[in-house]
């Protein structure tokens, strides 16, 4: 697919573009290329954009139909279309209106029971005594999203959550450090309950209780509840009918801590908290659907996103939150985009990149701030490559001058990407070294609070973006077959190695033979 031509000569009209000299001839430009929602404040005038290129953007979005694609969304409609499904999941974020509705109220109202159960000391283990411990195992998106919520909305005395997903049996024995069998509940969460990495470490953490003779009587009864769409595997592990809670085939990974897969969350920091996650998120939603192109965050920030990958030449994604409690936000990123757009053939089968700016989505990787300025930043400033940042800034003040600290750093590196150093201040044989060439882009999301409706807002506009994307590259977001071509290659290696039989040299490549040998060489010492 060709885009406008019109994109194409806006685009190279503006490969001179000096960031510095944009603002020194439009005082505006700070004001008029701000975006708003609810009380924050979306700085986009860093990036290599015009108010025009914003004007002829939003053009292509309705020329494309891209408000009817989010109705569609919206609908249920079968929007994964190689699985032939629909992606629903702003329907968990909301509470009538929708056709699922009353079968979502269920499942969140089994949700509250038994996360006020376990906070209030109710639950209890197959010795009588209560839980204190609950044990996540599930990896991806049955992992990923509920970890970074519990890391980002901790308060001092919450609940004991830990998680669990690398099948590294390291990863298990450090999270069971220090934990009583009684008073421990594992969640086994997976959509298919097939999950090679979590079923391993379902059974591991099953022979840790056994191993324990005071509970191993009632041991799935009371100390083992599962999250999955498929009920029946789950009640063939052990797990009985009452202790499993249900999501379904319409709900992707990436997108499911909206379900019971973020029974966690409630666990932890209350149901209160779970449920303003899912309000934020909600009013997100409702401002994606409902409001028009020209004042659509979601939308507009992924129209930009998509502009620097096709027409500017920016094939990374760098994300830093100014928040401790952000610190996962890159790497739920990392899946959220690059498995919902990582992809190299549109929803139609044909091949991308037949026309020369024609591109999958950006790779996307960051970390926290401060800490990433000690990192990658050098990189940043004066490395070879031009790459997007986004920095996430929440700016309530606790009292503290270190607070303010904070905040600083924040906007000091988004002036220093733009800025520069012309290296004047120093000795002519230091210069070029000190020099910093600036004119590199980047958007700040200034957030008021940092609070479970501010997160659940947040979360929801990424997905979006990330859908819109997808939608942009005429990819499919919802299907991610590229992750399961390795796992369907694990069954005969492994086979072999446990068994210890070479398997047939037209079944595998010659390095692959050798690394298997090695690896039986070393454990025969």
């Amino acid at each position: 697919m060709r885009y406008p031509e019109k994109l194409y000569r806006h685009a190279r009209q503006l490969r001179g573009l000096d960031l510095r000299d944009a603002f020194a001839h439009d005082a505006e430009r700070a004001q008029a290329l701000a975006l708003t929602f609810d009380n924050w404040r979306i700085d986009v005038s860093r990036q290599h954009i015009t108010v025009e290129t914003l004007a002829l953007l939003r053009e292509y979005a309705q020329e494309i139909d891209l408000p009817n694609w989010v109705a569609a969304l919206f609908a249920g409609e079968a929007l994964n279309v190689t699985e032939n499904r629909a992606a629903w999941h702003t329907a968990l974020r909301q509470a009538d209106g929708v056709s699922v509705s009353g079968e979502v109220q269920r499942v969140r109202d089994e949700m509250k029971a038994l996360s006020e159960a376990i906070r209030k000391n109710h639950y209890l283990g197959a010795t009588g005594k209560p839980i204190r411990a609950v044990v996540n195992i599930g990896i991806g998106g049955s992992s990923l999203g509920t970890q970074l919520a519990c890391d980002a909305l901790y308060r001092e005395g919450d609940f004991d959550v830990r998680f669990v997903s690398n099948i590294d049996e390291e990863n298990l024995r450090r999270v069971l450090i220090g934990l009583d069998a009684e008073t421990t509940l594992f969640v086994i969460v997976s959509k298919t309950f097939t999950t090679e990495e979590t079923l391993s470490n379902a059974n591991a953490a099953r022979e840790w209780l056994n191993d324990r003779r005071d509970v191993a009587a009632a041991l799935l009864d009371r100390h083992f509840i599962a999250v999955t769409a498929n009920i029946e595997r789950a009640r063939a592990f052990g797990i009985a009918p009452e202790s499993i809670l249900p999501f379904w085939d319409w709900v992707g990974g990436r997108f499911s801590l909206w379900s019971a897969v973020g029974i966690g969350i409630a666990i932890q920091s209350g149901w209160q908290t779970f449920q303003a996650m899912l309000n934020g998120a909600a009013v997100m939603d409702k401002h994606f659907l409902e409001t028009p192109v020209a004042h659509n965050v979601p939308m507009t920030l992924a129209l930009i996103d998509w502009w620097n990958t096709c027409f500017g030449g920016k094939n990374e994604r760098i994300i830093v939150p100014y928040a401790h409690g952000l610190r996962l936000l890159p790497s739920y990123l990392q899946q959220l985009l690059m498995e919902s757009n990582g992809k190299r053939v549109d929803w139609d089968g044909n091949l991308l990149g037949k026309e020369s700016n024609e591109r999958s989505t950006v790779s996307v990787w960051g970390g926290v701030g401060t800490d990433s300025q000690h990192a990658f930043f050098q990189w940043l400033h004066q490395g070879m490559h031009q790459a997007n940042v986004e920095l996430i800034v929440p700016v309530a003040y606790q009292g503290k001058a270190r607070h303010s600290g904070l905040l600083a750093h924040a906007v000091a590196q988004a002036q220093a990407l733009m800025c520069g150093r012309d290296g004047d201040d120093v000795a002519d044989g230091l210069r070029s070294a000190r020099v910093c060439p600036g004119n590199r882009v980047s958007t700040m999301l200034l957030l008021p609070d940092f609070d479970a409706w501010q997160f659940g807002a947040l979360l929801a506009l990424y997905e979006h973006r990330a859908f819109i994307e997808g939608v942009l590259y005429r990819v499919n977001s919802f299907d991610q077959f590229g992750v399961e071509l390795g796992k369907m290659l694990v069954r005969p290696l492994r086979d072999a190695l446990e068994s210890n039989i070479e398997l047939a040299s037209n079944d595998i490549d010659t390095a692959t033979q050798a690394q298997l040998a090695y690896i039986r060489h070393f454990w025969k010492r």
